[in-house]
């Protein structure tokens, strides 16, 4: 059980060929929703975008929302996490 942060679409192939059916995707900037909603909306994990006042309000292609205590409480809920850049 993994928690994986995704920053950016540079390791977007690695982190999406990684992850588990009993992982959680968080995604740290809501722009990768724009290039990469697709492969992300097939994925066997919970998918979860960390909330960015820059997207605030626009479609998240029904992905869920969390805010930092949501995202505390994943970290703390999973015990391994990987960054990915």
């Amino acid at each position: 059980m993994v928690l994986h942060h995704l920053y950016g679409q540079q390791q977007l192939a690695d982190c999406l060929t990684l992850v588990g059916a009993d992982d959680t995707l968080l995604i740290m900037d809501a722009g990768l929703l724009e290039v990469a909603g697709d492969a992300l909306s097939t994925l066997p994990c919970a998918v979860m975008l960390l909330d960015d006042t820059e997207f605030h309000g626009k479609d998240h292609s029904g992905f869920s929302v969390i805010d930092t205590s949501g995202w505390l409480e994943l970290v703390c809920h999973h015990p391994h996490s990987m960054s990915w850049a």
